[in-house]
Order: C-alpha cells, then sequence, then structure tokens
C-alpha cells in the first residue's frame, strides 16, 4: 500500500476516534448525538429541522438519521483529506511522520480546518457545537493515533 493511501487509512482511523471522543463526550453530557445534530446543523441549513413541531415522529427520526448520516460522511472526508494532505506535506518537506508530529499535525490543521468551516457560516450561534478545548483534546489526541499509526505501519514494513 502506498504512503497516500496510508495516509487516508489513518486520517480515516483519527476521524472515527473524533466521533467516538463526541459520542462519549454527549453520552457524559446525556446529550446524546447533539454534536453531530449541531454540526449539522450548520453544515446543512436547509435541511428539515428535528424539531419542527409541524413534522410527524417518523420524519422527524428519519431526517435526523439522514442529517447525521451526511454530517458523518462530510466528517470522515474532512479527516480522509487532511491525511493525504498531511503524508504529502511530510513527505515534501522530508518530516518524520510519528505519533508526536501527528499529534500536532492534528491539532493545528483539523483545528484550523474546522474552526475555518465554521467562520464561513453566517455568524450565528449553534447551540450544541463542541468547544474549542474538545476539539484541541481531539484533534490532538486523532493526529497522534494517525501519525502512530503510520509510524507503526513503516515498522512492520521494515521488519517484512
Amino acid at each position: 500500500m502506498n504512503r497516500l493511501a496510508r495516509g487516508i487509512q489513518a486520517r480515516l482511523l483519527a476521524g472515527a476516534f473524533v466521533a467516538a471522543f463526541f459520542l462519549v463526550a454527549d453520552l457524559i453530557r446525556l446529550a446524546p448525538l447533539s454534536t453531530p445534530a449541531a454540526l449539522s446543523q450548520f453544515y446543512l441549513p436547509g435541511a428539515v429541522r428535528l424539531d419542527t413541531p409541524e413534522l410527524i415522529w417518523a420524519a422527524g427520526i428519519l431526517s435526523f438519521l439522514s442529517r447525521l448520516l451526511a454530517v458523518t460522511v462530510l466528517h470522515l472526508l474532512a479527516f480522509a483529506a487532511l491525511g493525504a494532505v498531511g503524508v504529502a506535506l511530510f513527505d515534501r518537506l522530508d518530516w518524520p511522520l510519528n505519533a508526536g508530529t501527528g499529534a500536532l499535525y492534528g491539532l493545528v490543521a483539523f483545528s484550523l480546518a474546522f474552526y475555518g468551516a465554521l467562520s464561513l457560516g453566517k455568524g450565528e450561534v449553534i447551540e450544541g457545537v463542541p468547544g474549542i478545548w474538545s476539539v484541541a483534546v481531539a484533534t490532538l489526541l486523532a493526529g497522534g493515533i494517525m501519525g502512530g499509526f503510520l509510524q507503526l505501519s513503516r515498522a512492520a514494513r521494515r521488519d517484512t
């Protein structure tokens, strides 16, 4: 498997970690799935809202599930793209990509991408969007997972 494909694979693994991280954080706050619900309101503003009183219960559930699926796909695509860019950048600059440098890359690149995308909105405050410290911890850990995965896959290739 080439390095770019491993970068995408590593970033998808990191993206799955971030999704699980915020699922657990939402469960701790007793608000399951509130993070993807809030993000879907921002990224998919024309979608039908779950809290619209006119909707019947089943239509509301289907609307929420479709928005959850859409924001999950956007999330994983963003992580895959950032993984590919990160691997290409580290290769181009001839920097080592390991758990430490991956963590730093994850913190900077994904936090900038996340808040950059939010800044493209209409300036409205969306309740339920994760705070800066939650995003910082999640992206730092996800970057470490990405870099560690790539470091371990390089070591495994050398051993064979």
